[in-house]
């Protein structure tokens, strides 16, 4: 479940509700209206109460994690280039023109290959600069799962990686084995690299409840004595899939 997603439908239900209560209406229809409203969004914090015991991410079925809570997220160690970056995350995919959200996670892998200089292998004496650094993208398509795309980097487009509990093993029996944070691998200004279709999620989603909250509240304005009613005027939080429809 998202916290964005939840804290704008809270948002969109408390303009619903204090705008509809300065509409002119008569006493027994404004308190039957604010009844209702109460009541809704009471429902949409009782469910959210009960969707936060769920992992973020976490989808219906299968349930496949994002975030730190993904099997496949943190540093590993790729035995086909010794000491050299490899950095895995995982986070939910891009938002469609549509705003719906596909259900499947994006893998981010950011590496270095080394200089050249040692063959294959990075020293802490040849640590990458930002410019230095490659990104490739993947499908999740399981906790154990995924389908990454090698192309930029001149390989398969398609390759299917397993995690075996311990790292990620490839088709040609090459294995990435999870390592603690290799802070001393990353470029020396950056201790953690972010995600891009993370950030650009949040900017999506905070878009698009601004929008869900300037239409309610011109529609309100533009007819204040008209009730509010769910169906109509307000978008409303699904908590099955944790978007608007």
């Amino acid at each position: 479940m998202s916290r964005l997603n939840l804290a704008c439908a809270i948002m969109l239900m408390t303009t619903a509700l204090t705008t509809n209560a300065l509409a002119p209406s008569s006493a027994t229809r404004s308190n039957v209206e604010r009844r209702q409203m109460f009541g809704i969004l009471g429902s949409v914090i009782t469910g959210a109460a009960v969707m936060a015991s769920v992992p973020q991410g976490a989808n219906a079925i299968p349930s496949l994690k994002v975030g730190p809570a993904s099997p496949f997220a943190g540093d590993y160690e790729d035995p086909n280039h010794p000491g050299c970056l490899r950095q895995v995350k995982v986070v939910g995919a891009p938002l469609r023109a549509d705003g719906t959200r596909p259900n499947t996670p994006v893998m981010e892998i950011t590496g270095y290959d080394g200089n050249g200089s040692s063959g294959n292998i990075c020293t802490e004496a040849d640590r990458p600069t930002r410019s230095d650094l490659w990104k490739i993208q993947g499908k999740v398509k399981s906790n154990s799962e995924v389908s990454i795309d090698f192309s930029p980097k001149g390989g398969p487009s398609n390759l299917i990686g397993t995690f075996d509990g311990d790292g990620i093993v490839f088709p040609d029996g090459n294995k990435w084995t999870k390592v603690p944070s290799t802070n001393n691998r990353r470029p020396k200004d950056m201790t953690t690299l972010q995600s891009n279709i993370w950030s650009s999620w949040q900017h999506d989603e905070i878009n698009a409840c601004h929008g869900h909250e300037q239409k309610l509240r011109t529609r309100l304005s533009q007819d204040p004595a008209t009730p509010v009613t769910i169906k109509d005027h307000v978008k409303v939080f699904d908590l099955g899939i944790g978007n608007f429809t």
